[in-house]
């Protein structure tokens, strides 16, 4: 009977410090992306710098910027950019000089 009661004492301290630790991790989370979406300013296609637009039109001729967005990446100005072909699209950061810095392919559009 002993070897019962200890069981369950144990399973439950073990369920409730899980159950802590989860809630700790998801507060965490929660607040690096609400910090990364502060950082995060819209901007109109046509106010990018001059160098991200020529850069754009070089790589990325076949594409059509839909979405443009101001972001802070190593204490450093650069534009994160939504490009779409017909049902496919990507999204390139470029910084202000007009250097892609990360390009990610996402595939069909969702409608």
């Amino acid at each position: 009977m002993r070897k019962v009661i200890y069981f369950f004492v144990v399973a439950i301290i073990s369920l409730a410090s899980t159950t802590t630790f989860a809630q700790e991790v998801k507060e965490e989370v929660k607040a690096v992306v609400q910090e990364k979406l502060q950082d995060k300013t819209e901007v109109k296609i046509s106010e990018l710098p001059e160098a991200v637009t020529k850069t754009l039109s070089e790589k990325y001729a076949e594409y059509t910027a839909e979405k443009a967005y101001k972001v802070s990446k190593d204490n450093k100005e650069v534009y994160y950019v939504k490009l779409v072909n017909g049902e496919q699209y990507i999204k390139v950061l470029i910084d202000a000089e007009g250097k892609v810095i990360e390009k990610k392919d996402k595939g069909q559009k969702i409608k």
